[in-house]
């Protein structure tokens, strides 16, 4: 479990420092959903609206991917080689372009006021409609058109504030790259162009829970080689389709599996008019349109030929796309602007300069000390999954005193310090938590954040200090990650982060 990892330091506290605050909306991530609606979309999506209170969601579009796409509605047929199909098709596996207004936007209202007196920043569910449009839905990789989807895209990267937008592509980057074959299509002959150029390349930001058309490579890569790019795919192996390999339901084995099975996920999650729309294992749901979405029907999911055979009823099925907005989400580790720090949406490394693309790091050093695969995601299942049960709680409960928030946590003095090779530093945190529960307070080295290459002691003196022993070997110029984490006692423990960085002078 994440919290046996052996530089960890605990001591319960009780605190009432920090007040709790509302994140104002300049101080949040700009944002804009593309997805091209399959069943896991759909559970991310359930996800997603419950953090819209720490995200400014810019807009939630339709688009196509290489596993469905609506068609011209004129029987022009379509195929390319090494997909799903092996004859031509005139749609593939479509879901319609209604189910985010008429299902789950429905949904959200009926828990609305509920999550109002919870966080107050909750946007209405007039508002997360306007921001609902359709892209480039025709065909994969379709961006010959214009589409309400691309304009919207354009018109944000075009507009007058200056913060990242974070262009989340869960299904193809087609309506993106065609909101960028846009602007250059409008600019490339001008004299502002290689301005523009870089402008919009420093202000947008993809966050890929994978390629799923060609567009990324085809276009956006060579096109504009400095717009970051970052691909979460191997984020699957955490968050995407569980499959019985005759093994069982093996995900998040040995430490945290009792966030993946039936007997959690449907008390937990698949409660109440939001969490009823989230898919799992055999719980007799089926997206319309969509020929291969067989696995709420154990017959169906069963038989030969089915890529993905069955689990356990209600066992956790696939949330791909949460991987797309992980690193967003508020939780003190968030640090969008470096890749190369941690968090919830794990650790990244840079894996090409031009075009700039960072992919996930393939292994951490885990609780046991051996180097595991996947664990920059997978350690942080246990305090992800807590949270997103907490606040599907949010949405069933009338009153505050009910539902359970996240406690706060800041190392005093900053994020940054300086010190000598064999120096001791003294770290302290103030702690508060909105509902005065118990909070348990840990320090330990993220090991793979910083550049010194080995273990740094890190000892607690007090309830809520530390001191870190920088190593004698040490070199200027090295960096140390400390973090502090702050878990609540409530019904679903809430944690919350902060993260000090040391170099050695």
């Amino acid at each position: 479990m994440f919290f046996s990892i052996p530089r960890l330091l605990t001591a319960g506290l009780l605190a009432s420092v920090i007040p709790a605050h509302t994140i104002s909306r300049t101080e949040r991530f700009r944002t804009v959903v593309t997805t091209d609606m399959e069943q896991d979309d759909l559970a991310s999506l359930v996800r997603y609206v419950l953090y819209t209170n720490e995200l400014d969601t810019e807009g939630i579009i339709y688009t196509s991917s290489k596993y469905h796409w609506a068609g011209d509605g004129k029987n022009t047929k379509f195929f390319l080689p090494n997909r799903e199909y092996n004859t031509s098709q005139t749609s593939w596996r479509w879901t319609g372009t209604r189910t985010i207004e008429d299902i789950l936007l429905k949904a959200y209202a009926e828990i609305y006021r509920n999550l109002l007196v919870h966080d107050s920043a909750y946007p209405t569910p007039n508002d997360l409609l306007s921001k609902v449009k359709i892209g480039n839905i025709v065909f994969e990789g379709e961006m010959d058109q214009d589409t309400d989807g691309s304009n919207l895209i354009k018109s944000l990267l075009l507009d007058n504030d200056q913060r990242t937008l974070y262009l989340q592509a869960w299904g193809g980057t087609n309506t993106i790259a065609r909101a960028l074959k846009s602007i250059s299509e409008q600019y490339a002959h001008t004299a502002q162009w290689l301005h523009l150029q870089a402008s919009v390349s420093r202000k947008a930001v993809i966050l890929a829970s994978g390629f799923q058309d060609e567009t990324y490579a085809a276009y956006i890569a060579p096109n504009w080689p400095a717009l970051r790019v970052e691909d979460f795919s191997t984020a699957y192996n955490t968050w995407g389709f569980n499959c019985n390999k005759g093994q069982g339901n093996v995900r998040g084995l040995p430490d945290q599996h009792e966030f993946f099975t039936g007997a959690w996920i449907k008390a937990n999650i698949q409660i109440g008019p939001l969490g009823r729309l989230y898919r799992s294992w055999l719980d007799g749901q089926h997206t319309p349109g969509d020929q291969l979405d067989v696995f709420g029907n154990y017959t169906l999911a069963a038989a030969p030929g089915t890529w993905c055979k069955p689990l356990g009823p209600y066992d956790f099925l696939s949330e791909g796309d949460n991987v797309a907005f992980n690193p967003l989400l508020t939780t003190g580790l968030q640090d969008a602007s470096n890749p190369a720090l941690g968090g919830w949406g794990g650790r990244s490394k840079l894996n090409s300069s031009t075009p700039e693309l960072w992919q996930l790091v393939v292994t951490e050093k885990a609780a046991n000390g051996s180097e595991v695969k996947d664990w920059t995601t997978n350690r942080w299942v246990e305090a992800a999954s807590n949270d997103f049960a907490a606040r599907m709680q949010w949405g069933l409960t009338s009153k505050y005193q009910q539902g359970n928030h996240a406690p706060q946590v800041k190392i005093v003095g900053g994020a940054k310090v300086r010190a000598k090779a064999g120096e001791t530093v003294k770290l302290a945190a103030r702690v508060s938590d909105p509902d005065r529960d118990a909070v348990t307070v840990s320090w330990w080295q993220y090991l793979e954040e910083g550049t010194y290459p080995g273990e740094v002691a890190v000892t607690s003196d007090k309830r809520r200090d530390a001191s870190a022993m920088v190593p004698a070997d040490a070199k200027s110029g090295q960096t140390i990650s400390i973090i502090v984490q702050a878990t609540d006692d409530g019904d679903f423990p809430l944690t919350r982060y902060d993260r000090v960085i040391i170099t050695v002078k």
